[in-house]
């Protein structure tokens, strides 16, 4: 068989496995910005049918004309299933003030996210 047909053979299974009887086709992936503590939302299904990855989108403090003296110590973002159709992002960033040592604490930041289907 050329790899032409094998292509073409491909197409045609590909697009008749996503067809399915009364039930619409789900987008093909979503992605957004959200706050830390926010809700990414299944479009369709439940969080078994998608994959879910998130990035650091905003994190640290700029202090113009004292960038050397503060240090930013940590970064964490991460998802944690909430409910079947949901899951809740965690974006912090721990922080603390170069003249007060004692001065260390989570900030919360933004994170970008992508959800693609399973």
């Amino acid at each position: 068989m050329s790899i032409r047909r094998i292509a073409v053979l491909a197409c045609i299974l590909s697009a008749a496995g996503c067809a399915t009887v009364g039930r619409r086709p789900a987008p093909k992936s979503v992605s957004g910005t959200l706050a830390h503590g926010e809700f990414v939302n299944v479009p369709s299904g439940t969080v078994n049918d998608w994959s879910l990855m998130v990035s650091p989108m905003r994190m640290g403090l700029e202090e113009p004309r004292s960038e050397n003296d503060n240090r930013l110590l940590a970064i964490r973002v991460f998802a944690t299933v909430a409910t079947d159709t949901s899951w809740q992002v965690t974006a912090q960033y721990r922080f603390g003030y170069a003249m007060n040592n004692g001065s260390v604490f989570w900030v919360p930041g933004s994170a970008n996210f992508l959800l693609v289907p399973r």
